[in-house]
């Protein structure tokens, strides 16, 4: 009998802390402050930014940085794709300005926090946690880089192009390829019969070139995706390969 109440009392305190987790993580408001005023365009939901940021708690202990993950952090604002309290608390910001997010744990980790699989937990849950994220870019323009400079024919709009290419996402899954169907992708350059970043991005290849495109979502499939291949809002990276160039006839 002993046992059993014991078992109803432990079942009790869990239920009781549950409760308790749940109607106070909901508590707390989000505090939004402008440390550094930026002179650049203005951040809106829908865009994709470019981004460094420090994380701390409330003490002042720090838990995460750009800097630690080596490179920019890159999001599309408003659509999920970070915490809530960035996501409302970024928008009407500009480009090179800083802002320092004072987010209640309902609007960050929540209760389950940010822990892993060894039990260990980067943000404990329930925990209220600070930003301070700097704004660094707007991305909405195709970045290009030439890993192959070809020496044949150089492609401009209105030519045929036939192409060699593989696409994947940012976290390295493809999701197309030649290498799929064993055949060369065929179109014509700059008439909008591929996404707009392949029509900015291939201008002024040379065959046996290879070229790299990293591409924002605003060129890319925007807000829809593509079926179940391509997420929506995702940055897309081509390596394209210019097999051959047709001028059009006069």
């Amino acid at each position: 009998m002993k046992r059993i109440l014991h078992s109803i009392l432990l079942l009790m305190l869990a239920f009781g802390l549950q409760a308790c987790d749940s109607s106070s993580s909901e508590k707390g408001e989000l505090v939004v402050k402008d440390v550094v005023q930026g002179t650049g365009a203005v951040v809106d939901p829908g865009m994709t930014l470019i981004t460094q940021y420090v994380g701390r708690f409330a003490d002042g202990t720090q838990f995460d940085s750009s800097d630690e993950l080596g490179e920019d952090w890159v999001f599309t604002l408003g659509v999920g794709q970070v915490l809530e309290g960035w996501d409302q608390g970024l928008g009407g910001m500009r480009v090179g300005g800083t802002r320092r997010l004072e987010i209640p744990s309902h609007m960050a980790f929540g209760r389950s926090g940010q822990c892993f699989s060894d039990g260990t937990c980067a943000v404990p849950p329930n925990t209220d946690v600070i930003y301070d994220v700097t704004v660094v870019d707007i991305f909405d323009e195709v970045i290009i880089e030439d890993i192959i400079e070809g020496d044949g024919e150089t492609a401009q709009p209105e030519d045929v192009v036939f192409v060699e290419y593989t696409g994947q996402l940012r976290n390295g899954q493809v999701f197309d390829s030649t290498n799929l169907t064993g055949t060369l992708f065929q179109f014509t350059l700059g008439r909008g019969n591929v996404i707009p970043g392949w029509d900015q991005g291939l201008p002024g290849m040379k065959v046996g070139g290879t070229r790299k495109l990293t591409i924002p979502p605003v060129l890319a499939y925007g807000p829809y995706g593509a079926g179940s291949a391509v997420p929506p809002f995702a940055i897309l990276i081509f390596e394209v390969k210019l097999v051959e160039v047709v001028k059009p006839t006069s």
